[in-house]
């Protein structure tokens, strides 16, 4: 079968699956309300109050475009995040097509199709599927201004970079790496010196302009010139010494525990240690692998998980989803081992006949834990919706509450993060305006000693009950007075 039909079927593979996913999600997830009424609010031409909300702006913007054509900002956010996610797997295979042959690139882009940690992810209205998109088909475009460099070419890569830090802020990687690794490569070989510094050039200019709205807003808000008014990206400024002087607030404790979950999730994306032996397999075959080629690819997912590691110096909060693209890139060196080891096979036992269909079980077993990504999820909170309308029909639209964002999201009120102690709490009611504190019977259950503090302040009216349908979590409402 040709490359082309490869990158289809798995493209196809890849959006099956999270299609799949999709239609089991009862509602969306909690960090998607606000991309969600990122969207709402671009789409009335609110830009300075969406960008506010401090999420890089691509994804809500690509929302809104598409909520024309589908009549919704919840399913075109669904729809981005699908097929962006299932897209990145064209560029994936071509990447490691290139660098490691088709087999490796087959086996690498399986494990990403049907990875349970990206189709969950990528099949909700999260950022995942469009950053991936752009960080994977920034790196394919890379290396073909490595290898033949076209004005046309530079001006792509420089959209796909743009794009890829317009989503995330670690999307910084896409911009720096598209530049700095064609121009290494030009000095080292020299080969089409003039045409290959013009496609460069057009890099950077196509990320400037593409770049320069958002970046003038940030210094504006920031009162200086900066990449980002992401927390995060603000705490990665501190890790590396630029900017403001580091938080003195994250405690040694909580930098560990940041590590630790950062190894554990390391962990876990390797399919629980299952693809640890074919990682070392697929590092010893390195040496077979010219040196250019190697450094070219590993220079991706290592940045990108050195980055996250450097950040966690200075970060406040850390999630598995952070070092996703890296992993995902990584399982490239697991899927390179692999097929070392079916040659091995090949070798050893060239007539045996059940051979090739214990290779086959095998790949299968590797793909099976995307089943657990198959799943009904989230339907105790289709008390949510009901929630919303009885805040709506009990007083003006709320401007913004805390606790339950997708209830907050249905009533198109922003959602903040409230502190867990009560000094902090009052610090916040004082300086921060908000209407109302939503929770459910889940943090009766869990957390009592928060709700009973919430149930004793003075600033808060009593909590007012509103139960959902069968099976779901029974909504709390306290009104801010």
């Amino acid at each position: 079968m040709s490359d082309p039909r490869w990158a289809w079927a798995l493209f196809a593979a890849a959006f099956l699956a999270r299609f799949v996913a999709f239609l089991g999600s009862a509602i969306f997830g909690t960090d998607s309300c606000h991309y969600l009424l990122m969207a709402d609010w671009m789409g009335a031409g609110r830009f300075h109050d969406a960008l506010s909300i401090a999420y890089h702006p691509l994804y809500p913007l690509l929302i809104a475009a598409s909520s024309a054509l589908l009549g919704s900002t919840v399913k075109a956010g669904h729809a981005v995040s699908i097929l962006l996610g299932s897209a990145a797997a064209v560029p994936l295979f071509l990447t490691v097509r290139a660098v490691f042959g088709r087999p490796a690139a087959v086996l690498a882009t399986l494990l990403y199709a049907f990875s349970p940690a990206l189709v969950e992810v990528q099949s909700d209205v999260m950022t995942e599927g469009t950053f991936i998109f752009f960080l994977f088909s920034s790196m394919w475009l890379t290396w073909r201004m490595m290898e033949r460099p076209s004005p046309e070419r530079g001006i792509i890569l420089g959209a796909a970079a743009a794009g890829a830090f317009l989503t995330r802020p670690e999307g910084l990687l896409a911009l720096v790496l598209s530049v700095a690794l064609p121009l290494g490569d030009v000095l080292v070989r020299r080969r089409d010196v003039g045409r290959a510094l013009g496609g460069i050039g057009l890099t950077v200019v196509t990320m400037l302009l593409l770049l320069s709205p958002y970046l003038f807003w940030v210094k504006a808000e920031r009162g200086r010139w900066a990449l980002s008014v992401r927390p995060a990206a603000i705490t990665a400024e501190r890790a590396v010494g630029a900017g403001e002087e580091p938080d003195s607030s994250v405690r040694p404790e909580d930098r560990a525990r940041f590590y630790r979950i950062y190894l554990l999730s390391m962990f876990r994306l390797s399919l629980y240690g299952l693809l640890i032996p074919f990682f070392l397999l697929g590092l010893g075959e390195l040496r077979k692998v010219p040196w250019r080629s190697s450094v070219f690819y590993l220079s991706f997912p290592l940045g990108q998980l050195g980055g996250i590691a450097l950040a966690l110096r200075t970060a406040t909060f850390m999630s598995e989803r952070y070092i996703l693209a890296g992993m995902a890139l990584l399982w490239a060196v697991a899927a390179f081992g692999m097929v070392a080891l079916i040659r091995a096979a090949a070798r050893t036992w060239p007539e045996s006949r059940i051979r090739p269909a214990l290779c086959g079980a095998a790949i299968l077993l590797l793909l099976l834990p995307v089943l657990k990504a198959f799943k009904v999820r989230r339907t105790e909170c289709l008390s949510y919706p009901g929630a919303a309308q009885w805040i709506l029909a009990h007083g003006p639209r709320p401007t913004a509450m805390t606790g339950l964002e997708q209830v907050a999201y249905y009533c198109g009120s922003r959602s903040y993060y409230a502190p867990r102690e009560k000094g902090a709490l009052l610090a916040m009611l004082d300086r921060q305006r908000l209407d109302y504190f939503v929770y459910s019977d889940k943090d009766v259950r869990n957390d009592p000693d928060y709700v009973a503090m919430l149930r004793s302040l003075d600033r808060l009216a009593p909590p007012v009950e509103i139960p959902g349908p069968p099976g779901t979590w029974t909504v709390y409402v306290q009104r801010v007075k």
